[in-house]
């Protein structure tokens, strides 16, 4: 049973074949999971080009891209694992997603992770409610040296994106964490997406990945869409980017760390 769940989790969020189309067939995942298609007919759309560079909108996310440059060169070896073992000068970086993001902002931005401390080790939902409880960019004080982003074409290089695992998803992770690595870039073709670079510790791919499959996972960078609401807030996830076969119900949230 727990190898045809596993198999079928594949086969919902992996990638599909460049230039492929969306079967309005069953899709191949259970009725009663918290997955939807695509929203388009015909072929998936391609990943569009980056946009112009920008720079972060604040020190500690300049900071926080120049940790994870740190990491991108050093790597020698990484695995996705539940404990941490860094050797920074060995290269060495085996850890999951919410252990990465907790290392990364120690060095980058220390006052944001402060508040986790009392944690025996932090979890994806503990970034997500840290960014709920945040203020919102343009406000004068953050809570813990963080603000929430309202709307996703405000991200930028540096930022924080983070989800809850939705009611009803087979994993055992509370969600997912990670880092941008760009502004977010619409998806002509997909309506209401956005495609981010990120930076995350993940067990498999996604778009455009420097991770290798088959593989141990771990640190790596690719390409997730997220789609968004008329206000902008995410409410979808897309692990394959643009070519995600199907696409998860659950709110994304975007937090930057401060000043």
């Amino acid at each position: 049973m727990l190898v045809r769940r596993a198999l079928l989790i594949l086969a919902a969020l992996s990638l599909c074949v460049a230039g492929a189309s969306v079967s309005r067939a069953d899709p191949p995942w259970p009725a009663e999971w918290p997955i939807v298609l695509p929203p388009v007919r015909g072929r998936l759309p391609p990943l569009p080009p980056p946009l112009p560079p920008q720079p972060p909108a604040t020190r500690s996310a300049a900071r926080v891209i120049e940790v994870i440059e740190g990491v991108r060169r050093s790597v020698r070896e990484t695995r996705y694992q539940h404990h941490l073992v860094v050797r920074e000068r060995q290269g060495i970086y085996r850890w999951d997603c919410s252990l990465m993001a907790e290392w990364v902002l120690r060095r980058a931005a220390p006052r944001s992770v402060r508040h986790l401390d009392s944690l025996s080790r932090p979890l994806a939902e503990h970034f997500v409610r840290t960014i709920e409880r945040a203020p919102v960019v343009g406000s004068q004080r953050g809570r813990n040296g963080w603000h929430r982003i309202e709307h996703i074409g405000d991200v930028r290089a540096g930022d924080v994106f983070a989800w809850r695992r939705p009611p009803g998803f087979p994993s055992r992770n509370t969600g997912h964490v990670g880092f941008t690595l760009e502004a977010a870039r619409q998806v002509p073709g997909l309506p209401g997406g956005w495609a981010v670079r990120v930076a995350d510790a993940t067990s498999s791919l996604h778009q455009d990945d420097t991770r290798t499959w088959p593989g141990d996972g771990g640190f790596g960078i690719g390409v997730l869409v997220f789609l968004a609401d008329g206000e902008g807030r995410g409410t979808h996830y897309g692990w394959g980017g643009t070519y995600s076969s199907g696409y998860v119900v659950t709110p994304i949230l975007f937090g930057r760390v401060g000043p």
